[in-house]
């Protein structure tokens, strides 16, 4: 994966600084990094009511900051495969810019 002790965060959408500060914390303690089987090195970071969309470079393990959005809580009718659908098409148009 990649090292916690030194991490850098690139903040390629020019975010504000509160933000990559949140992934900074985040990733330094210890949160969860999901991976994507289709796309090698990109994950999703959920943390504290947010989920930040993420590339970690196998080169030199700096940490690309590409999407956040807050967490939409989970409809009481389950429909959890209509975020997957749409997120899917938002991160190809992303990745092919």
């Amino acid at each position: 994966m990649f090292s916690r002790t030194n991490i850098r965060i690139e903040n390629a959408r020019l975010y504000p600084p509160e933000v990559v500060d949140r992934l900074y914390t985040a990733l330094s303690h210890g949160a969860e990094l999901h991976s994507y089987e289709s796309r090698m090195n990109f994950y999703d970071v959920n943390y504290e009511g947010h989920t930040y969309f993420i590339y970690v470079s196998p080169a030199n393990e700096k940490v690309t900051l590409i999407a956040t959005w807050v967490q939409k809580r989970a409809s009481a009718d389950g429909k959890s495969g209509e975020h997957s659908r749409w997120w899917q098409r938002i991160a190809e148009h992303i990745l092919a810019a």
